[in-house]
């Protein structure tokens, strides 16, 4: 009669050196360098750690005689139909819902009301306005989902400013002309008429032309150059004359 052996199975790390028979059992031996069994298993030979980590890749679980080699993209990158990729930007007035991970890419959502993103980026959430009162200033420019709010010292409306609120007034002007709703082309044609330089303005999008120009603005400021006297002018020249008035009425100029 035919009598039916069941030879034991060799752990994970190891492989059959030997099947068993009738006086013994099966002889295992450890994996060689480089080789791995995962399983309870009956091979006769282990596998090879054949995972190579590629571009934008790094290693997350060595090769050992248990497991292959694991590979996972490497921070800033997610995996995209076998390819690393790089996280996605959420850009200015969107802000970061869930971060990327090296499965996932990064969720942008719009900013609500009260909150904003001035900067392109793969990791910040909304950020919500500052509240002028609170720090016992008035709002100079309402905050939207570009920008925060941005509040000033200066007394609107008031001819009795003290000296250092002369300064705060001279940059809430600054500010109040930047986040005007100006058209590109003209605020564009602004910026070179104070720049007295007729090359063509940077590209991009309104939101981060108006910070350009309140940067350029402010430096000038710094750099004591008489901002208020010029921009009156530049304004005027510009054709912007209902911004103009509002100026002068806002700042008692």
């Amino acid at each position: 009669t035919k009598e039916k052996l069941t030879c034991q199975q060799c752990p994970p790390g190891t492989f059959v050196a030997q099947h068993c028979s009738r006086e013994r059992q099966t002889l295992c031996q450890p994996c060689p360098d480089l080789h791995y069994t995962q399983y309870w298993n009956y091979l006769e030979k282990c596998r090879y750690c054949n995972v190579i980590c590629e571009e934008q890749q790094v290693e997350v679980q060595r090769c050992n005689s248990t497991h292959n080699r694991v590979c996972q993209c490497r921070e800033g990158y997610y995996s995209e139909m076998e390819f690393c990729v790089r996280h996605s930007e959420c850009p200015p007035g969107f802000g970061v819902q869930k971060v990327g991970s090296p499965f996932e890419d990064t969720q942008c959502y719009p900013c609500p009301h009260g909150f904003f993103s001035s900067a392109t980026s793969s990791t910040k959430p909304c950020q919500p306005h500052q509240d002028c009162q609170q720090q016992g200033k008035v709002t100079n420019v309402p905050g939207n989902q570009y920008h925060d709010t941005l509040c000033t010292s200066c007394k609107l409306g008031r001819s009795d400013n003290t000296q250092g609120q002369v300064d705060d007034c001279e940059q809430a002007l600054i500010d109040f002309v930047s986040y005007q709703n100006i058209p590109l082309r003209k605020l564009r044609r602004l910026q070179q008429i104070l720049e007295r330089s007729p090359r063509k303005a940077a590209a991009g999008t309104k939101a981060a032309i108006q910070e350009k120009f309140r940067t350029f603005l402010t430096q000038l400021r710094e750099g004591h150059y008489e901002v208020t006297k010029e921009l009156l002018g530049a304004l005027r020249a510009a054709k912007l004359h209902s911004i103009e008035e509002k100026v002068r009425e806002r700042f008692l100029l």
